[in-house]
Parts: structure tokens; C-alpha cells; sequence
């Protein structure tokens, strides 16, 4: 059976507005940081931790950016608890795989609170075989959560699908196949070293069982 890492945000959650309105929550009392927009908090799904607040809140200092962030995980737990924000068949999905056998996990550039967060308050825990991001090994790219995994998975029969370059960039550090969300939130320039593409997250088992019947 199969080894499939997933990231999170723009694969199989959109947590956009509520983050977005964390962030301002966050920062209410810092008059001098500017509020950012959605569009700019999606573009920045994908970045590490410091690359992530460096972009959406590059008034802040330091010291402020780790105040912010321990803020907006606060808000964002009371925002999305009880909220939906899986993309359409995500949950079905999951449970499909499960199902068929294939072995789940994650492999994204958050940190723990966040990763929790999703998988706490969508309930999807349960999918996944020890669930790690970026903020769980101290890590600095994602390449680096993959080889976290392998040392207690098999390098073998294994899909890293995610949305965005990074996800390719860890997928071929490791001589893995990088699936692409194309309705995630990345762009077609970030693409062009995708082994595959998939327009709904329900495409990676037909997929993913294709590519096992090809290779029997």
C-alpha cells in the first residue's frame, strides 16, 4: 500500500478568513502594523514560520511577531472550532484511503499549535499515522519533515501532495512523485515540476491506485 503525505493549507483546508481575522484580532493594539488582507495571508500559506510573518506583518518587530503568533493561535482555535474548512470530499477522501489500506500522514511548514488545531477541531486525526509538521521537528524546509518520516515509514510507494513549490521542492529532494492540487493556492509557474496534477483532493485515489496496478 501507499505512503501519502499531505500538506495542509490549499490541499486540504482553506483557512484563509479565519486566519485572516485572527491576525487582525492579534494586532489591534499595535497601531503601527498594517491589518493584511486575505489575499495576502493566502499567498503566504506555504512559507515557514518566520518567512510566514515576515511577509504579513513586516512592521512588526521580533519580539511583536511572537506575540502575534501566540495571539492568533488563541483566536484562531475559538474561530474555527466548530466551523468547517476542508475542502469539498476531503473527509471522504481520507477515509477512502484509510479504507483501501494506504498509510496517511502530514508534512506541512506550520507549527504544532496549528497542525493540532486542524486536526482537532475538522476531526481528522484519526486518518493519519504520526501526524507531524515543520514546528514538530524544528526543521527549516519540508524536505526535512519527509526525512523525519522515513525514518520510521518505508521509502517506498510514497505521494507528497500539496499545492505549492515547496511541496515539489520536498517531493524531489527525496526522488518522490509531487501531486499538485491545482485548486490549492499556488500558481502554474510554481508547477512546472509536478510529476501530477489533480482538480479535486477525491483524484488521488483513483491516481494513486492507477500508478499500483501500473506497477504490478
Amino acid at each position: 500500500m501507499a505512503f501519502i503525505l499531505f500538506d495542509l493549507d490549499g490541499t486540504l483546508v482553506d483557512s484563509t478568513d479565519y486566519m485572516t481575522k485572527a491576525i487582525h484580532l492579534s494586532i489591534e493594539d499595535m497601531q503601527h502594523i498594517e491589518e493584511p488582507s486575505a489575499d495576502l495571508v493566502r499567498s503566504a500559506f506555504g512559507l515557514t514560520g518566520a518567512d510566514f510573518w515576515e511577509k504579513v506583518v513586516p512592521q512588526a518587530s521580533m519580539q511583536e511577531r511572537n506575540i502575534i503568533r501566540s495571539r492568533r493561535s488563541t483566536f484562531l482555535y475559538q474561530l474555527v472550532k466548530g466551523n468547517d474548512i476542508l475542502f469539498p470530499g476531503v473527509r471522504e477522501t481520507l477515509a477512502v484511503l484509510k479504507e483501501q489500506g494506504h498509510t496517511l500522514s502530514t508534512a506541512s511548514n506550520c507549527g504544532t499549535n496549528y497542525l493540532d488545531m486542524v486536526l482537532d477541531t475538522q476531526e481528522i486525526r484519526h486518518y493519519f499515522s504520526s501526524p507531524i509538521c515543520l514546528g514538530s521537528i524544528n526543521g527549516e524546509k519540508k524536505a526535512d519533515i519527509l526525512t523525519s518520516h522515513f525514518e520510521t515509514f518505508p521509502k517506498e510507494d510514497v505521494y507528497m501532495v500539496g499545492d505549492r513549490s515547496s511541496d515539489i521542492e520536498a517531493a524531489n529532494a527525496h526522488g518522490v512523485p509531487a501531486v499538485i492540487c491545482q485548486y490549492g493556492f499556488g500558481t502554474e509557474e510554481e508547477w512546472g515540476k509536478a510529476d501530477f496534477r489533480i482538480d479535486a483532493i477525491a483524484d488521488i485515489v483513483q491516481l494513486v491506485n492507477k500508478q499500483r496496478r501500473s506497477a504490478e
